[in-house]
């Protein structure tokens, strides 16, 4: 019934493909942005940022609630039950989302410049009613959630590479409006692709249907701190969007989305893995407290490890970076792009640390940490962006992020081994080692300057990082008491 693999084995599963959809997802932005024009590129931003919202406050936190709950049943036709009236939940919560979306976006100045666009991007809260990769999440079947997730990515990224433009001259549709069409369209195959072998699993179709209320109400209960966290968490990932549609032009929205839609994809990276350790992780906490603090060390190590030269990395070689991918297009998102490495760097980390609480059950000690740093970012945007545009949005992106990180860090302090600390101080010859090679091989295209500071990086990271792999299984690792 549950998969059996190690978290090594669910994790290759769920990257192979991810980052190869992802990579052509990239390219289909590139597209996008080169053919749409800053302008409509905005638009069509900001409208994937509206979208965000409502996916998450349709969503509610129910399907990290699923995750974790399905991983602690063992018998299938509970696991289907559980399943179908989780989707039962949704369906009410996605209608009360869009009927919302309808009243208030009206209101806002830039749904003006084209309300199909904003209405099209709510209406995506009906598929993701039957996105059910959190099902088989929670039962391990990694193969199936890297092939669902994977098909909604290629499917998207090849319908506008390759339909977009002769869609556009057949339908004679304006082409912005294409574009949320067409993710609509590869969400449902995206959906298919998990629900047939799910429906052959159960022996039917996984169709909603409605829990007692009595069930439904333990759910919200549930949801209500990772519902509200996962929603302030969003103002983190794209509040910057929307204030710039807000307190500046779609244009301005743009080119700064030009850079972050790119160094994105490190948070994309994060929460990738924790598909693949949320389940285990929840039940190691559980059941196995110490090896559940180990492992916590362990992989964090690597994920710093694998992030810390991504923020350098940007910060050395943002602006040449952009001005490669987007021909020279954008400028302006170079020194955007810099900031935001570091920024999105301190919030994949964040997000780690954030999804270790919701593995112990501590999703309420979550929420604190996030207001605070949504608040921030919020304040910041506002008062930024008429100053400074879309470099000022990305600072004051830089320091909710950081908060976040120090705010969590000291909430999960007692959990950190001191292996850990020793591990990134031996880090900092290799980052320097990085920055030296960048450094001296300037005249090098800035793709060549990307290969040999990863080669130098890599080359004097891995003693440290196979030590640190050696001696944290074979440390003590004291269990907080308050968690144990």
């Amino acid at each position: 019934m549950r998969g059996t693999k190690g978290v090594i084995h669910n994790l290759s599963i769920l990257t192979t493909g991810q980052v190869a959809s992802q990579l052509l997802n990239v390219w289909a932005l590139v597209f996008l942005a080169e053919h749409l024009g800053a302008h409509w590129f905005g638009v069509v931003q900001i409208g994937v940022s509206v979208m965000a919202y409502a996916l998450i406050t349709a969503e509610w936190g129910m399907m990290s609630l699923g995750i974790r709950e399905v991983s602690r049943l063992d018998n299938l036709s509970a696991i289907q039950v559980y399943a179908r009236t989780h989707m039962g939940i949704l369906s009410l919560q996605a209608l009360v989302v869009a009927g919302a979306a309808f009243f208030f976006l009206p209101r806002l100045a830039f749904f003006h410049e084209d309300p199909f666009i904003f209405f099209a991007y709510v209406l995506t809260v009906f598929p993701q009613i039957f996105m059910l990769s959190w099902v088989a999440l929670g039962m391990e079947r990694m193969a199936w959630v890297s092939a669902a997730k994977t098909g909604r990515s290629l499917f998207y990224a090849l319908f506008i590479l390759l339909l977009w433009k002769p869609l556009g001259i057949w339908t004679g549709l304006p082409p912005q409006h294409l574009v949320p069409i067409l993710l609509i369209l590869a969400m449902i195959l995206g959906n298919l692709v998990i629900a047939i072998p799910l429906a052959n699993l159960f022996g039917a179709p996984l169709i909603p249907s409605w829990p007692t209320l009595a069930e439904t109400w333990r759910r919200w209960q549930q949801t209500a701190p990772l519902g509200s966290a996962i929603l302030i968490l969003r103002i983190l990932l794209n509040i910057d969007i929307i204030m710039l549609g807000l307190r500046a032009t779609a244009t301005e929205a743009g080119v700064y989305a030009a850079a972050s839609r790119i160094i994105f994809l490190i948070v994309i990276i994060v929460e990738v893995l924790w598909s693949a350790l949320l389940p285990r992780f929840s039940r190691l906490f559980k059941n196995d407290p110490v090896k559940f603090n180990t492992s916590f060390n362990l992989y964090l190590g690597f994920v710093l490890a694998g992030l810390l030269p991504v923020a350098l990395g940007g910060v050395l070689l943002g602006t040449d970076l952009i001005q490669f991918i987007y021909k020279g297009q954008f400028p302006q998102a170079g020194a955007v792009f810099r900031v935001l490495s570091v920024s999105y760097t301190l919030l994949a980390v964040g997000t780690f640390l954030g999804n270790t609480l919701i593995s112990e059950d501590r999703q309420k000690s979550y929420l604190p940490p996030v207001i605070c740093s949504a608040l921030v970012a919020i304040l910041a945007t506002y008062f930024l962006i008429p100053q400074a545009g879309g470099f000022g949005a990305s600072l004051g992106m830089l320091a909710s992020h950081l908060l976040l990180l120090v705010l969590l860090a000291i909430t999960l302090r007692k959990r950190f081994h001191h292996l850990l600390g020793q591990t990134l101080l031996l880090m900092v010859p290799a980052l320097s080692f990085m920055a030296l090679v960048v450094w001296l091989a300037d005249p090098i295209h800035v793709v060549g300057r990307v290969i040999l500071g990863a080669m130098a990086y890599g080359f004097l990271v891995a003693w440290p990082l196979l030590r640190f792999r050696k001696l944290v299984p074979l440390a003590t690792v004291k269990v907080p008491e308050r968690y144990s």
